[in-house]
Parts: C-alpha cells; structure tokens; sequence
C-alpha cells in the first residue's frame, strides 16, 4: 500500500507540474522548444534524463549483471556523452539557432542539406523512436508489475496514458521541468541503493570476488565474455555515437542562444551522468550476491527494494526509475510531435492553418504513445536491446553527416541525404544479418555493432558523393560557417 501510495503522489505531482508550465506556452516555439526560457540546471538535467531513460535504471543493469565489466566501458562513455554533444555539434547548433530559429533537427539537415534531407531525417527519427517508447513502457509495466502486482497490460495503460496527457497538456516546459524532477529523485535513488548495495554485499572486494563465481566469462575484460571488437564498438556507440543516436537529447541545444547557459547545462549533465553510471554499475555487479537468482534481469531494482528497503524509501527509489523513464518517453514523443507538425506537414505538405497544426500535433503525441505500448504488450527482447535498436539505426543515419552539416563546408546536399539513407540502410541490414545469425537483437555479426557498420557507410558515402557532386549555395555556406568559408 505504501509504494501505491508513493506513486500516486507523484503522478498527480506530475500532472501538477504539466499544467501549471503547460500555461507558459505562448506559441509553438514555447511549446516544442522553450527557447531561452530555460535554466541551465534544467536544461542540463533535461539532456541527461532524456538520454538515459529506463534503460540506464533497469535495461543497463540488468545487462551489467548478466554480461559483466565487457559492458561497464559502455557506461562509462555514456557519461562522456554530453562532453562530445557540446564539444562537436551543441555549440554550433547553438550559434546557428542564434542566426535563424529551428524547432527540430530535421530543420538542422534541411537548411543545410535541402528539402529531401529535411524529410529523411524526419521520418527515419519518427521511425526508430518507437523502440525507445516501447523500451519504456516495457520496463514501467514490469516495475508495476513486480511492485504492486498489477497485471501487466494494465500497467502499460495506466503509465502510458499518463505519459501521453501531461506531454500534451504542458509541452516543452513541463518535460524540461519534470525532467530536473525525476533527474532530483534519481540521484536520490541510487543515492540510496549503492551504498546499500555495497554494505549489504560485504564490501567491493567481495562483490567483485563473488562476481567472478557467478560470472566467470565477464569478470574481466580478457575473459573471453564478449569479443574486443565489442567492447570497443560498444564504447564508441554509447559515448561518441550520442551525436546522431539521440536527436531527442541533442534538441536541447536548441532551447538556448546563449552559451554562458550551455556550458553550465553541460557541467550538470556531466555531473549527474558520471555519478548514476558509476552507481549503477555498483549496483549491478553486487546484486548477484543480494539476489542469486532472479527471473528478468530488467528487474534488480524492483527486487532490491522490496527485499532490502523500507516501502516508503523503497516507494521513492521506484518513483525515480519511473521519473527516468517517463522523462525519455515525454522527450521522444514531443519530439515526434515536432517532427510531424513542423517538418511533414509544415515544410513537407506546406500545412499553415494553426489550428489543424495544433490538433495534429498532440495527435501524434497519442498516435506514438499508442503504438509504443502495443508493441511493449509483446516485446521481441530485454529493454536495453530494444533501445538499441532505433539508436543505432539513427547513429548511423545522422552522426557523420551532422557533422558534416557543421563542420565541413564541402559537403553537398546530395551527400548529406546519401550519407542518411545508406547509414540507416547498413544499420538496418546489419541488425537482420545478425538476427538471422544468432536469433538476438544483441549478439552481433562479427562483434560489430549496426551503429558502427552503419556510420562507416555513412562516412564513406558523405565523403565520396559530395565530392562528387556541386558545392552548397554561398547563402547556405555563409549561414552555417560565416563569409570566410564563401572566399575559400
């Protein structure tokens, strides 16, 4: 009854905090973006949240425990992830926002890559974001599930309509601020939890010691668990590979022309991530010893605090992993909202009339919603794998030629839109290729990664067809790297 009760404070708190920012939107800037009407602890906060979402609170540990420390460099590059965001594409997506206002990325790619790139990159955003919805729902369902006993279908649409409404009644406002909420609750979460964890299990030198019992193939990096091409790609896909992989957090650059306010959301962001992927990998490698044997890995948190924690502390822990999850959910379908308004219907289907605008806009937030928790009703695997999937096609489709876009001037529309479709292509035969294989979303052919498959594609055909093919307009050059690059 108390984690009921715990939960049911803070889904009205949510709902609260919807409508109360939800009364801030001025127009459809305000409602998509929030445009230079964030803090930077939010915005920070925001990045972060939207980034890790369930999978770092339940899919990530769960797959800690099971494939062991061949897994913990992807944890620890995720916590850089912000740094390359900032460092490679934030800062200029920044300036350029200052210049001339985007409400997604797509915008990004269109104003520099044309019409085509701008409608590419929508679709395949809108796409593959439905496996990190679905992800979520997926992992709520099972923390309703194991804590209060409710049925599992049941809880997919309690967590999602409740999702879906407050992302429609409060816009950008409300998830930027929920999102400092639930980033709040999880820091307290594992504030409590690894600690605990590492008490409970008698210390670090025996949960390592006692891993290796468990686990002898991943308790080291030699130990043969997972191929060095792996690990390395596994590295390279959750820190650099951010870039392109999550569009949804990468927005947040858009939310802010000054810079003063980035660098300060990016010392949050940096902050906070660093300290949950240590946590929970702490968590995760000891709870073999708090819990020998457990049904779905997805689930260690759930379990530890039914067994170890008091109702209410434990009712708080479970109120900040579903705080993580509703914060990449909340993000993913404004997102999409966005996409689908400004992008297709917009700039696509030249659509002004505001309020068809309007209407469709929080359709797709009901539409997307909607198809997230259909497919969770059945998922084809474990949360973190789910995840990515749509990552790693969008890695693949957007990394290389995002930068591209920013960075090098030669770069031409015909191989920004090469550079999309063929990376999301090679992604997506890769994932088949291997499921043919090895029946998995997770073992990979070769040890490669899609994403690392796809943005080698990807590199290749931005490189080769924009050399061979006529160099951007002056207007587009000067827009997007001043006149220097006109004179070259």
């Amino acid at each position: 009854m108390a984690y009921l009760f715990i939960l049911i404070i803070y889904f009205i708190l949510m709902f609260l905090v919807g409508i109360f920012f939800g009364k801030k939107n001025r127009s459809e800037g305000d409602y998509f973006l929030a445009k230079d009407k964030l803090p930077p602890a939010v915005i920070g906060f925001s990045f972060s949240a939207t980034q890790m979402s369930g999978s770092t609170y339940m899919g990530a540990i769960g797959t800690r425990r099971t494939t062991g420390i061949p897994y913990v460099p992807c944890g620890v590059s995720s916590a850089s992830a912000p740094w390359f965001c900032y460092i490679l594409v934030g800062d200029r997506i920044r300036r350029l926002n200052a210049r001339v206002e985007c409400l997604t990325m797509a915008e990004v790619f269109e104003k520099r890559f044309g019409k085509l790139a701008g409608l590419i990159a929508a679709i395949i955003m809108l796409i593959c974001s439905i496996p990190s919805v679905t992800s979520q729902f997926q992992a709520a369902g099972g923390a309703f599930e194991t804590i209060l006993g409710i049925p599992y279908l049941t809880a997919l649409l309690i967590f999602g309509g409740i999702v879906v409404v407050y992302t429609i009644v409060g816009g950008m406002f409300a998830v930027a601020w929920t999102d400092l909420v639930q980033g709040a609750l999880m820091i307290g979460g594992f504030l409590i939890l690894a600690p605990l964890t590492v008490w409970k299990a008698g210390g670090f030198s025996n949960i390592f010691h006692s891993y290796a019992a468990f686990n002898p193939a991943g308790a080291s990096f030699a130990s043969g668990g997972k191929p060095l091409i792996w690990m390395i790609s596994g590295f390279l896909v959750w820190g650099f590979f951010q870039i392109g992989g999550q569009p949804a957090a990468v927005t947040r650059f858009l939310s802010t022309t000054n810079d003063k306010t980035m660098k300060r959301a990016l010392f949050y962001s940096v902050l906070f991530q660093c300290f949950i992927y240590l946590s929970g990998s702490i968590i995760a490698l000891g709870s073999v010893i708090l819990i020998p044997t457990i049904e779905k890995a997805d689930m260690i948190i759930p379990t530890l605090c039914m067994e170890y924690l008091h109702p209410l502390v434990g009712g708080t822990v479970i109120a900040a992993a579903l705080g993580a999850m509703m914060s990449t959910v909340d993000s993913i379908i404004l997102m999409c909202s966005s996409l689908f308004v400004v992008n297709i219907l917009g700039k696509g289907f030249g659509v002004k009339d505001q309020k068809k605008l309007s209407f469709w806009g929080k359709a797709i937030v009901v539409i997307v919603g909607a198809l997230g928790m259909l497919i969770a009703i059945d998922p084809p695997d474990s949360i973190l794998w789910i995840i990515t999937t749509g990552f790693s096609i969008m890695a693949s489709a957007f990394t290389f030629p995002l930068l591209a876009a920013l960075w090098w001037p030669r770069s031409t529309n015909a191989g920004g839109v090469a550079g999309m479709a063929g990376g999301a292509a090679a992604a997506v035969f890769w994932y088949v290729l291997s499921y043919i294989q090895n029946g998995s979303l997770s073992n990979f052919a070769g040890g490669w990664w899609p994403a690392i498959v796809g943005s080698i594609v990807s590199l290749v055909l931005v490189v080769a067809v924009s050399l061979l093919t006529a160099p951007s307009s002056d207007e587009t050059l000067e827009l997007f790297y001043g006149e220097a690059a006109v004179n070259d």
